[in-house]
């Protein structure tokens, strides 16, 4: 019998097999600088405890209350521990465990719907569950680390070979871990989210996360000036590309493509498993720029229960009705965007 059973709070599920999401420095991250209320619970199969899940109350007056596994992340808040699997069967009775924690949750919290993220384990071999609303939002693109990265410089477009050339003469590419380095280049990513009109995560979000071991920060530099970054986080020997941000008055020497390649190369030759240009919208421009790179297109699927008719599920900065918002904030002054932005960002829990 396959049943979760819920944690006293505070305390999180063993990590064993989870995605980053769901480690502890990420449950911290979540708790401390953004307040959330996170709820763990463990898989269990008959006595013993086979995997976890855990998730965040994310309460908030503009969006509403939801449930979500995890901020911030694509990854699912829902694992198994290595070598545990489940038959068709059994996944039926987690799902049937896991809609009962959810619904006593929503009562609890007034929660509009549950969100949950990448989490397939639930539905094998392409079982229907009417009680879970499958959408696929987003797409990932990811190259395979293990290959020689010649062969995967091969499937780079033509014009990326170009550009690379260009920047290869003018850009030079460090790595620090130190968080006390992030706020220096903090600006980068403030003016980028204002070029696109989104609300940025706090400077306290990577450097929590550098001070946990969990993110690496690259700096493309011209001419001894910071240009761009990459912000990556490594876990379970892949490395994933979360965010990559470059100033447009350098935009002609291309950092923020030599930052890719410098850590495709470097994904390589630590011997990682895969490299994840993280979330896209399929279609955008941000997209076809990471098609380039000749990753596979992975969909993200989300699954919601929903407890609330008419609910707006997944708010996301593109959806129309934050035309206005995005607008307001292209021309926000960056100390407010700086002070505002992640307010934003943590309703919003993405």
């Amino acid at each position: 019998m396959i049943r979760l059973e819920p944690l006293p709070p505070f305390k999180d599920p063993p990590e064993t097999g989870a995605a980053y999401s769901c480690t502890g420095a990420w449950a911290g991250l979540c708790r401390e600088v953004y307040g959330y209320d996170l709820r763990g619970f463990l898989i269990k199969k008959d006595a013993a405890a086979i995997g976890g899940f855990l998730c965040a109350i994310v309460r908030s007056g503009i969006f509403g209350n939801r449930l979500i596994s995890m901020p911030f992340s694509d990854e699912p808040g829902l694992w198994l521990d290595p070598g545990a699997a489940l038959a068709p069967e059994e996944a039926g009775e987690l799902r049937d465990s896991l809609a009962r924690e959810l619904d006593a949750l929503a009562a609890e919290t007034g929660a509009a719907y549950a969100e949950l993220r990448g989490a397939e384990l639930l539905f094998p071999e392409g079982a229907v569950d009417t009680r879970f609303l499958g959408q696929e939002p987003y797409l990932r693109l990811a190259l395979d680390a293990s290959l020689p990265y010649e062969k995967l410089r091969e499937g780079f477009h033509i014009n990326l070979l170009k550009n690379l050339r260009k920047a290869d003469k003018f850009v030079t590419v460090r790595e620090t871990r130190e968080p006390s380095e992030f706020g220096a280049v903090y600006d980068i990513y403030l003016r980028q989210m204002r070029g696109f009109g989104s609300p940025p995560l706090p400077a306290a979000h990577f450097e929590r996360l550098l001070a946990e071991g969990l993110g690496r920060l690259f700096i493309a530099s011209v001419n001894n000036k910071p240009a761009a970054i990459l912000f990556a986080i490594e876990r379970e020997k892949t490395f994933f590309a979360d965010v990559n941000a470059g100033l447009p008055e350098f935009e002609t020497y291309f950092p923020k493509i030599k930052l890719f390649d410098e850590t495709i190369r470097l994904a390589c030759r630590e011997g990682l498993r895969r490299y994840d240009f993280m979330r896209t919208r399929p279609g955008s421009g941000v997209h076809e720029h990471k098609k380039k790179w000749g990753g596979q297109e992975i969909p993200i699927r989300y699954y919601f229960r929903i407890y609330k008719e008419g609910a707006h599920l997944n708010p996301d900065p593109e959806q129309a009705r934050f035309a206005l918002p995005r607008l307001l904030l292209k021309f926000t002054p960056l100390p407010l965007l700086k002070a505002a932005g992640p307010i934003l960002r943590r309703h919003a829990g993405k």
